[in-house]
């Protein structure tokens, strides 16, 4: 999008025009995963028992992963606030922004890959990467060293990169087969909120005081290690 605006002047049209191809790729495969694999549950290596009827309650587990995530979540710096920073210091050029939103996007994806492997390992152990790297953005993001702030944003991007993928691969071990549908659609609720409530208090903390920022977002983390602890310690979480 980014090279389109700069090729046409700045006309949004033709740069939002060219997402339609990720998108129509996208049903593409979906429909085309829907024809190979119509019935998914035949991949479970054991049908459900009658215990995990979908009127079934959400295990605990699955409620302190979630509380887990959430919390660890409102640490993530959104890269609005972060970009806006860059701007704002004068440390980039606003034509920069997407560039370096794309150069995010590339510590995205084997920041995925690796988590992943780790997790197929260690189990429940590797995310704790993530709090770790949260805490990490804002130290490094709001200072005044175009290289430190570069490279905390791309810290973003990695931390990202787990969100997006290996935290949502646990919930498939904590929850039976059929509360799936209805634990992703809380676990996504979770997400959002604690977003929601990230994004508006760091931009708050950021216009008030950086020191607070890293200070409460350290916090934050130390206490999402803690219902990490707490989660695995309750027997279903791989690793444990």
């Amino acid at each position: 999008m980014a090279g389109v605006l700069a090729a046409t002047g700045g006309d949004y049209a033709p740069a939002l025009l060219v997402l339609a191809a990720p998108g129509a790729a996208a049903l593409a495969v979906l429909l085309w995963l829907r024809a190979r694999a119509p019935a998914p549950a035949a991949y479970e290596p054991t049908p459900p028992a009658p215990a995990e009827a979908p009127s079934a309650p959400l295990p605990r587990a699955f409620w302190l992963y979630a509380a887990f995530t959430g919390v660890t979540t409102c640490g993530l710096a959104t890269f609005g606030v972060l970009s806006y920073h860059l701007v704002h210091r004068a440390l980039l050029p606003v034509a920069a922004v997407p560039m370096l939103y794309a150069g995010v996007m590339l510590a995205d994806a084997p920041s995925a890959l690796a988590t992943g492997w780790a997790y197929d390992r260690i189990g429940a152990r590797a995310l704790v990467a993530l709090p770790l790297m949260t805490a990490a953005v804002p130290a490094l993001a709001f200072t005044g060293t175009v290289a430190v702030a570069v490279g905390a944003a791309l810290a973003w991007g990695a931390a990202l990169g787990v969100q997006e993928s290996t935290l949502l691969a646990t919930v498939a071990d904590l929850v039976p087969a059929a509360r799936r549908a209805t634990a992703y659609g809380v676990f996504a609720g979770v997400v959002g909120a604690a977003t929601l409530v990230g994004g508006a208090l760091t931009g708050t903390l950021y216009g008030y005081s950086v020191r607070a920022l890293v200070v409460t977002v350290a916090a934050t983390q130390a206490a999402a290690l803690v219902l990490l602890a707490v989660a695995r310690r309750s027997g279903r979480m791989a690793g444990c």
